[in-house]
């Protein structure tokens, strides 16, 4: 059937045109991509990265996709790993530094070695035998420290110590500091009197 336009006004032609359902166009809603969409088509580019291998190598879609998922399972287990495991890293470097920090701030503020000799004498003498040997342990590492031999660090065990310092007499020194403060027997006169002897030996030397 052929339309029929009306003649006359322009206007009236185009308002028939338009009335016409030939020239009618359905409206598409527009969709405007967000970065959840940018990620979902990254997600199933992964995806068919993982399968597509499976697919070719089997004929059950099923069977593969199982696998495909546990590789996918592989891969985020690997990935929260690494990402634990620099997490920790992290958290230890900063712990070293800030224990770096606080040796370095405990070494400036604390007495120097002759001050620490001094009152393990007075300890000595007042028959404080306990505190007398920590004090000339005390003693022994700042004085190292001062005269540049070893550094000092406050989380040394006494067997690092000694492999720090590799010196008989300090050896000899650092056994009987153990035996006065940790030892079962702990600290009496004479103990304490061969941990000064040898201590002179160490700080001498």
């Amino acid at each position: 059937m052929t339309a029929v336009w009306p003649h006359g006004d322009p206007r009236d032609v185009a308002r028939a045109v338009l009335a016409d359902r030939r020239f009618r166009v359905a409206s598409v809603p527009t969709h405007h991509r967000t970065l959840l969409d940018d990620i979902g088509d990254a997600l199933r580019k992964l995806w068919d990265a993982l399968l597509a291998p499976l697919r070719h190598a089997g004929e059950n879609p099923t069977a593969a996709r199982v696998v495909g998922l546990v590789v996918l399972a592989v891969v985020l287990g690997a990935l929260a790993y690494v990402a634990v495991r620099f997490a920790r890293d992290a958290v230890a470097r900063r712990a070293r530094r800030a224990s770096r920090g606080y040796a370095a701030a405990a070494l400036d503020d604390a007495p120097g070695a002759a001050e620490l000799y001094a009152r393990a004498n007075e300890a000595l003498a007042a028959g404080r035998f306990h505190e007398a040997a920590a004090l000339l342990w005390g003693s022994a590492l700042r004085a190292l420290d001062e005269r540049g031999r070893v550094r000092f660090d406050p989380a040394r065990t006494p067997g690092e110590w000694r492999r720090a310092v590799r010196d008989p007499a300090f050896d000899a020194f650092a056994r009987d500091a153990v035996a006065a403060l940790f030892g079962d027997r702990g600290a009496d006169a004479v103990l304490v009197g061969r941990m000064r002897e040898a201590y002179r030996r160490v700080v001498g030397a």
